[in-house]
């Protein structure tokens, strides 16, 4: 029997026109994140790129004739020649120089000398603007007192000053590098600007400028392609960012230039429209269908698995246009909407969310849609881990407390004491991140408890009768307990590393312990529920076990290795966590009987049912700093024995993806 085709289960090709403006807010103070705008420093870095290739790869107008052409490209050569020869030169030189001890130890303590009062020259204009510190002060001032008693260090106007460090930051590498260092010791504002999340954020903005050069997605989409073996698929996750607080992208002229040769005078259903240039958003999922429907009708038709985004401020700004229903039977039939554009006249592949953008998985507005999904046996792709891209915006009061759980504030041995909401406080945009983003959150789909209490809360009454609510104690008649959601990065390397190095958390101890059940999240030691549990798995344990006991516990659960498939220190415990534990061939047995795809993994249990529903994703092109998709399926592939590969890699993301 042939072998089912490699699905890379999570990648990207929306490029920077996508992107809003101000990703640097709240992590560069203000007013300075106005500076650092998403196109300026997409388009620097095209400029950096555009010139290291050009200096490997010549470049020529083709609209000019053969002749001329031949003429431009052998000037581009010539050009590239010489710049070989001169690097060929300087590298000699550098190694002759340095060969000879005499020269290059003075000018090794020369090149110190001008950097050390370049620094202090430094330091005094930002302390004068900054502030610094009194004691270090008077150090400085002894040091260069005493420099300046053998001639070492001179009191030049202001311009010299300028000319002097110019001089150094620029020729001297070194000194770029240590007088840096010392910068952001001696002022902590500079720590802020490249911080972690700083120099993500700057590592996310050469990768925009590098994937820009591509100029649509569907070259960046068979960029991705043609990183995996003949015939491979890939799952591509749009976003929309229009609601995280970093101001709205506006639609370039490069865009609108489009509007008149994508429009036809007459056009059909199928055609560009006015309405796909309305924003950002909707011209990148048009621009998206544009080039999948066009692989459909060649090789490999099912080369792309697009998914729609959904943010539910955009559902509940649109309305009904781009979500409405009417219930046929007991199940849902999606009115003509955006919504069932995409997803059943175009057959997108399932639902992207990213709820770090602030939002729970289980808002009011996303509730139908789950239904939808459920019912539909439609996939979910949901962001699960703590990164760069988040709600730039301000908490606001509802997000003090979480909407379904609770804890005690008062002995909770005295009757008259009920549990409260349990309080969140985080309170920077970088920390609320955690609260949407918490695998914990998707209990409150998966348990009937839960979702009740979130159905008998809601403001909207059509949510009642649609899931059958009667009052808090009666069970709904429709429940979301199939859902198909894939927890996306697995929580993250850090996560793992957290689960291999805790040895106190007696939670994250039941993987261990209970191989075959994980944490019961509904059940303390004496079988009864307990919010102090929900609080302290929420607050203390690891998002590894958490996701693991997920999968292990819930049918249609999955998680992908996208981006932390990157960090070599996870093979390990992957490794471990795709092992097969015992009843596997009995259980085996079941899965291959079973003719629907969506139910073969629930005749798993325990580690078994954990290992078929882990899914090979790599997170092009967000990972692309650290490895290429080549790098990384090799990498893959080398780590993992074949029937582990071909598990993740092709079973399980084909049970993921399929509808019946």
């Amino acid at each position: 029997m042939p072998k089912k085709p490699i699905i890379n289960a999570h990648t990207h090709t929306f490029t920077s026109k996508f992107v809003p403006p101000f990703l640097a807010k709240t992590i560069v103070p203000w007013p300075l994140y106005f500076l650092i705008h998403t196109r300026w420093i997409v388009g620097l870095a095209q400029r950096y790129y555009r010139w290291k290739h050009g200096q490997t790869f010549p470049k020529y107008d083709k609209n000019k004739t053969k002749e001329e052409q031949e003429i431009e490209k052998q000037k581009a050569w010539d050009k590239i020649y010489a710049s070989r020869r001169k690097m060929r030169s300087k590298t000699i030189s550098k190694f002759n120089f340095k060969a000879n001890r005499i020269i290059y130890i003075p000018w090794r303590i020369i090149i110190f000398w001008v950097s050390l009062v370049a620094f202090f020259y430094v330091a005094e204009f930002l302390g004068w603007i900054f502030g610094i510190d009194e004691g270090i002060n008077d150090i400085f001032t002894k040091v260069k007192i005493w420099l300046t008693s053998y001639y070492l260090y001179f009191e030049f106007p202001v311009v010299w000053k300028v000319v002097w460090t110019l001089a150094v930051l620029i020729f001297i590498n070194w000194s770029r590098r240590t007088i840096w260092f010392l910068i952001k010791k001696l002022f902590p504002f500079f720590q802020s600007i490249l911080s972690p999340n700083g120099l993500a954020l700057l590592e996310r903005y050469l990768l925009m400028g590098r994937f820009s050069f591509y100029g649509t997605q569907k070259k960046v989409a068979e960029r991705a392609l043609d990183q995996l073996p003949p015939n491979s698929q890939m799952v591509i996750l749009p976003m929309d960012m229009e609601f995280m607080g970093a101001g709205k992208s506006k639609m370039t002229n490069e865009i609108l230039a489009t509007k008149n040769n994508n429009i036809p005078k007459n056009p059909t259903e199928d055609d560009w429209k006015d309405s796909d240039y309305h924003d950002t958003f909707k011209y990148q999922m048009r621009e998206l269908w544009d080039f999948v429907k066009t692989k459909r009708n060649g090789k490999n038709p099912n080369a792309y698995h697009p998914f729609l985004f959904l943010d539910p401020r955009r559902i509940e700004k649109e309305g009904n246009s781009f979500f409405s229903y009417t219930i046929v039977d007991g199940k849902m039939k999606l009115n003509d909407c955006y919504l069932k554009t995409y997803m059943e006249d175009r057959n997108f592949s399932g639902f992207k969310i990213y709820p770090a953008l602030g939002y729970y998985v289980f808002d009011e507005s996303l509730l139908p849609i789950w239904l939808y999904a459920s019912q539909n046996n439609i996939p979910i792709m949901t962001h699960c881990v703590i990164g760069t891209i988040y709600f730039r915006g301000k908490k606001i009061k509802e997000w003090n407390y979480h909407p379904v759980f609770k804890q005690y504030y008062r002995d909770k041995r005295q009757p008259e004491n009920q549990p409260e909401p349990m309080v969140l406080p985080q309170v920077k945009p970088v920390d609320l991140q955690y609260n949407f983003t918490h695998p914990m959150n998707y209990l409150c789909l998966l348990e009937e408890t839960f979702l009740r209490e979130l159905i008998g809360n809601a403001k909207d009454n059509n949510l009642k009768t649609l899931f059958g609510y009667t009052d808090k104690e009666t069970p709904l008649t429709q429940t979301l307990k199939n859902i198909k959601i894939c927890l996306a990065h697995y929580g993250g390397e850090e996560e793992w590393i957290k689960y291999l190095e805790t040895d106190r958390d007696v939670y994250a101890r039941s993987l261990i312990k209970n191989p075959n059940d994980g944490i019961d999240f509904m059940q303390n030691a004496t079988n009864e529920f307990s919010w102090s549990k929900i609080n302290s798995l929420w607050h203390d344990t690891d998002w590894y076990s958490l996701i693991s006991s997920i999968l292990m516990n819930y049918d249609n659960m999955y998680a992908d290795l996208s981006y932390i498939i990157s960090k070599p220190s996870i093979y390990p415990l992957l490794v471990e966590t795709l092992r097969k534990s015992d009843n596997y061939e009995a259980q085996l047995v079941h899965y291959n009987a079973e003719q629907s795809n969506n139910k073969k993994a629930s005749h798993f249990k325990g580690r078994n049912r954990l290992r078929s529903h882990i899914l090979y994703g790599t997170d092009f092109y967000v990972v692309r700093n650290h490895n290429s998709d080549k790098d990384l399926y090799t990498e893959t592939r080398a780590a993992l024995d074949d029937e582990s590969f071909d598990l993740i890699a092709r079973e399980n993301t084909f049970n993921y993806l399929s509808r019946d």
